[in-house]
């Protein structure tokens, strides 16, 4: 009987284990953990990743990278624009989207990202990150930058109708890992 009830719970525990491992991978990113949802530099919040691809020369990666960026943010000048520096190999884009907060709340989240590329790798690095935000559906949304809601991972928030300063934290961290993502698919396809 205890062999059984052994066996029972070591089921019970494997299928816990894996029911939550796909939310653990994803909150984990491509990249690692999470240590901060809005890491900062001199003063800014600022999110930045580097990867290295091997074998390949800063062209190519630039060619993948602005035909990716065109694709996804050169149709329509009044949500996105993108710069290109051939030979610098450098692009800059602008964008705005609809971040979804929860079931219930939504945000328009304006942000800039900038790729180098180089030999062997490239650099991104998204901010000037904003949001217009309307809490309980008022009419007019009003403009916050990222400095005065997520600082501090949410701690430094000094906009009184932003209740869970958190949330947008957590939320900005994702979609910018997801940006990420988005950069690495398009070096490696």
């Amino acid at each position: 009987m205890y062999g059984l009830n052994k066996t029972l719970h070591m089921k019970r525990f494997f299928l816990l284990l894996f029911s939550i491992l796909p939310m653990i991978v994803a909150a984990q990113g491509h990249k690692g953990t999470v240590e901060s949802c809005a890491p900062t530099r001199e003063g800014k919040v600022l999110y930045s990743d580097k990867v290295e691809v091997k074998d390949s020369d800063r062209q190519e990666i630039f060619q993948s990278i602005h035909a990716w960026a065109k694709e996804n943010y050169g149709k329509d000048v009044f949500i996105s624009s993108v710069s290109a520096n051939k030979n610098k190999g450098t692009l800059f884009i602008g964008s705005k989207v609809e971040l979804l907060l929860n079931d219930s709340e939504k945000t328009i989240v304006k942000y800039k990202m900038r790729i180098n590329c180089q030999d062997n790798g490239y650099s991104v690095e998204v901010t000037d990150i904003s949001y217009q935000y309307s809490p309980g559906g008022e009419a007019k949304a009003k403009t916050y930058p990222a400095e005065d809601v997520i600082m501090g991972n949410g701690k430094g928030n000094t906009v009184t109708a932003i209740k869970d300063p958190v949330l947008f934290c957590n939320a900005t961290y994702f979609f910018v890992e997801s940006l990420f993502a988005d950069v690495y698919d398009a070096v490696e396809n």
